[in-house]
């Protein structure tokens, strides 16, 4: 084989390798190959192994893979002596391929692929060690050592090597290596073609019988002519490979597709939640608007104390040596919060004194003069200006609104005293209705209103007063 870089195949087996992807596969396939039927395997091994012309001194032997003792072998069909006429040896040679050929056996014409084997006096073979490292440049490592190997020049050889065994621990690999003479492979391939044959090989193997099941085999054709019957280049293995594949990645996709369908019903489910859950945040919101304006006066009224209770608790906080001449209630805005005071004038006999008396109430707060007293003259009185705010009240607990259910379960009014008829009547109206007459349901009353806190009793605005 010439030497040459590595191809892209080459590169992506040395990735796999550095992975651990070929051990993996190796183990892998040697623990499922026990588990193939033999007939199975019979067939795929018959495919994939060619016819082997071998050449020997003085005859050529053609060998044909056949199953024999459930087991595949060369079986020997033909040998054609090389020591006659060069005529005869190719007629000889002609009907010896031309049994090969599907036209013979019924099918369609086609070439006739086959493997010469050379004779073991014209190939030089031996094993050798080395480092792993020279893995992915095998062929231009060789290349480059061949003059250790063989006294011949790189130019008059051809070579093959396929490695058959690696030590880890060494880090080293064992290299099973042949070589020919250029002349030679060129002679036998030249002599296989003029038969009719199309050399696929040129292996320093000749077959005994006994056919290894797996194992790429050495090739020692030139690199522009080499054509490796491993399975990775066949259609006929390829073929079963893609349906294996093809079963294997249905059987993947059906769980995937299930699951699929699974996810999308899933998904219409949610979308419908999606959209009752959207219908009801909108009548929740409705609802919290319609609440709204409805408690929004209730909250303004309920929100201070009313002006009732605000003069009733002034009429009981003032002495009674205090009377007012003016009192005015009004309504502030201090940012956004909503204020309300009251504004008292009037006179009393100690005027200092009230800012006190209204702040120990529930109702006012933050009481303070709004102008400086008046001494009366004459007299003890004093003229007061005072204001204060009204402290804010919680909001009213509220109450829920009878529903339906809750109506009929309400227990029906007493029915009124019935009006006493006369005896003709009464027997009258007894023949016209049945016995079992069930008699009018009370109708149930409308639930009330947030009921607001009772007003205080009015009062006089001021003590003394006239």
């Amino acid at each position: 084989m010439e030497a040459a870089n590595p191809d892209l195949w080459q590169r992506i087996r040395g990735v796999a390798r550095r992975a651990g992807f070929s051990a993996f596969w190796s183990w892998w396939i040697g623990q499922l190959a026990p588990l193939v039927p033999a007939r199975m395997h019979n067939v795929v091994q018959r495919r994939r192994l060619r016819p082997v012309l071998a050449f020997g001194a003085d005859a050529a032997v053609l060998w044909v893979p056949a199953v024999a003792n459930s087991h595949i072998a060369y079986k020997e069909t033909a040998r054609i002596a090389l020591s006659a006429d060069e005529a005869a040896v190719t007629i000889a040679g002609r009907a010896a391929i031309e049994g090969l050929s599907p036209v013979a056996k019924g099918g369609r014409a086609g070439p006739v692929r086959i493997v010469v084997a050379l004779a073991a006096g014209h190939v030089l073979r031996k094993t050798i060690t080395l480092p792993s490292a020279i893995e992915d440049n095998l062929a231009q490592a060789l290349t480059y050592d061949l003059d250790r190997h063989t006294p011949f020049k790189p130019d008059e050889v051809n070579f093959d090597a396929i490695i058959v065994g690696r030590d880890p621990a060494k880090r080293e690999i064992r290299v099973d290596w042949a070589a020919a003479l250029k002349t030679i492979v060129n002679q036998v391939r030249r002599r296989a073609e003029s038969w009719g044959a199309t050399v696929v090989a040129v292996t320093p193997a000749s077959p005994t019988g006994a056919v290894p099941l797996a194992g790429p085999l050495l090739n020692l054709l030139p690199g522009a002519g080499q054509a490796r019957t491993s399975s990775r280049h066949s259609w006929e293995i390829w073929v079963p490979l893609a349906l294996i594949a093809a079963a294997v990645l249905f059987a993947t996709a059906l769980p995937l597709w299930q699951k699929r369908g699974y996810a999308i019903a899933l998904q219409q489910q949610a979308g419908q939640a999606r959209a009752q859950a959207d219908a009801s945040g909108a009548l929740r919101e409705e609802l919290e608007r319609l609440i709204g304006d409805y408690n929004f006066a209730l909250q303004k009224k309920y929100a201070f104390p009313t002006a009732l209770q605000s003069i009733e608790d002034v009429t009981k906080l003032l002495p009674d040596d205090t009377w007012l001449t003016q009192f005015e209630m009004k309504s502030t805005a201090k940012g956004k919060e909503p204020r309300r005071e009251i504004l008292v004038r009037g006179e009393s006999a100690n005027a200092g004194r009230l800012i006190s008396l209204l702040e120990e109430s529930k109702l006012f707060e933050q009481a303070a003069p709004r102008s400086p007293t008046t001494k009366i003259q004459p007299g003890p009185g004093e003229i007061f200006d005072l204001g204060a705010q009204l402290k804010p009240l919680p909001p009213p607990q509220p109450v829920e609104f009878a529903t339906a259910g809750e109506a009929e379960a309400t227990p029906a009014a007493a029915a009124p005293a019935p009006v006493r008829a006369a005896p003709g009547a009464a027997a009258a109206q007894a023949a016209e209705e049945p016995d079992d007459a069930p008699a009018p349901a009370a109708t149930t009353p409308a639930a009330a209103l947030p009921a607001a806190s009772p007003p205080a009793s009015a009062t006089p605005a001021a003590k003394g007063s006239p």
